[in-house]
């Protein structure tokens, strides 16, 4: 009998030894490499002029040893020849200055061919910490078009390669999250009131209304990170990801990405704990979040949670309920507990529906709900690699071949 091959698995877009993290020494590298590139590509006579960037980022990451943690890294093209390198340059075209952390966001976000997620992460962004980034400078006019051609490309060549800040509780910090962590540890869930804009719940809703006319079983729609961008960019929301990486590990994996639309009367989750839970005292297997894509106020049948029963290492007791407080919270807010706390949801009592979305994060040896291993590889060309690891293609766990181990698809 002949054998069945294994399905093929997504491969990664960018093989790991080739990413790096922001403003590093590899990204300068990455950055040279691409510009001398298109510089040896042209016919003709070398580009005259001058063309200046310098970047400054504040309160960088202390394992890049920046003097003060201030990176500052220029790129100068000057009547052909390139310098790639840290430190400032006088008289730039541009000179861009921002947190270090904040300003990842912008720079692991591939959007050159999507110019509406390069509006929706700056107006995100805005939204979230105000005025990131101070621009100054001479301005482009003088500028040699024929230099200004070099640079289309560098952007989504970088953030498809950039890694985010590794020191999680640094991150954690500098995105003004560190306290939702505490919350979540301490009480066993906590509240990221307004953490989208209502403009962005309003996107989501759009879309939504899409997704659930495809589907024939109900108002549901399922497996979201493959469904459009808009759900990868929910999926990698820096200060939700950020906290869920601190609990469940910097590679943990997006286990399950589903929205529903709750009508009146309908009593959809009782008392609970999410699955896995092994009840194995202190270890932490899921976070799941739930996004107000409408008011969760007191009859909305918003979700019900009894604080600090994670803390108890087993099923929820059958009086649960009598104890257990609503989680009211403003459209565009987000819930997050921890997967032992005691919670389910409250009926709804008025007309309408209650809209919602649930992202659950797992630690990367948990299997999931959702099944990414074969998501369309054009996904993952659009973004950074953090949805890669979201996804779960990054580690070997499911990818065993008839000859063991392919070690090979990590580098390839």
């Amino acid at each position: 009998m002949p054998r069945r091959e294994l399905p093929e698995r997504t491969r990664l877009p960018i093989p790991i030894s080739e990413r790096f993290e922001f403003v590093s020494e590899k990204w300068l590298d990455a950055a040279r490499t691409f510009i001398q590139e298109k510089l040896d590509a042209r016919s003709g006579e070398t580009p005259s002029g001058r063309f200046a960037a310098v970047e400054t980022y504040t309160d960088a990451p202390p394992h890049l040893k920046c003097p003060n943690n201030v990176a500052t890294v220029h790129i100068v093209i000057e009547n052909g020849q390139l310098d790639v390198g840290y430190g400032e340059v006088a008289d730039p075209t541009f000179h861009v200055k921002g947190d270090y952390n904040r300003s990842l966001v912008i720079g692991a976000s591939v959007y050159e061919q999507l110019p509406e997620r390069r509006e929706r992460i700056q107006r995100e962004l805005h939204h979230r910490h105000g005025a990131v980034l101070e621009l100054t400078g001479s301005g482009f006019e003088g500028v040699n078009p024929e230099l200004l051609k070099l640079l289309p490309g560098l952007h989504d060549h970088l953030a498809k390669r950039t890694v985010g800040n590794p020191n999680i509780q640094h991150k954690l910090q500098h995105l003004d999250v560190d306290i939702r962590a505490e919350e979540i540890e301490q009480n066993g869930y906590t509240v990221f009131e307004k953490a989208i804009t209502e403009a962005f719940v309003d996107e989501l809703n759009d879309d939504l209304d899409r997704l659930i006319a495809e589907n024939r079983r109900g108002k549901a729609a399922a497996m979201l990170l493959s469904r459009g961008p808009l759900w990868e960019e929910v999926a990698t929301h820096p200060q939700i990801h950020a906290v869920a990486q601190h609990l469940l590990g910097a590679d943990c994996n997006l286990g399950q990405s589903i929205a529903f639309r709750k009508p009146k009367g309908v009593d959809t989750h009782q008392i609970h704990n999410d699955p896995p839970h092994p009840f194995t005292g202190e270890l932490l297997c899921n976070v799941t979040t739930v996004w107000a894509l409408s008011e969760f106020d007191e009859d909305a049948g918003p979700t019900i949670v009894v604080p600090g029963s994670h803390k108890e290492n087993r099923p929820p007791d059958q009086d649960a309920k009598s104890r257990a407080m609503k989680l009211t919270m403003p459209k565009g807010s987000v819930a997050m507990w921890h997967g032992s706390l005691w919670h389910g949801a409250a009926i709804r009592e008025r007309d309408g529906e209650r809209t919602s979305l649930h992202n659950t994060y797992l630690r990367n040896w948990v299997r999931t709900w959702d099944n990414y291993l074969e998501i369309d590889p054009a996904i993952l060309e659009r973004n950074s690699p953090a949805l890669t690891t979201l996804a779960g293609i990054d580690d070997l766990f499911g990818k065993n071949t008839y000859e063991g181990i392919d070690f090979r698809r990590l580098a390839a």
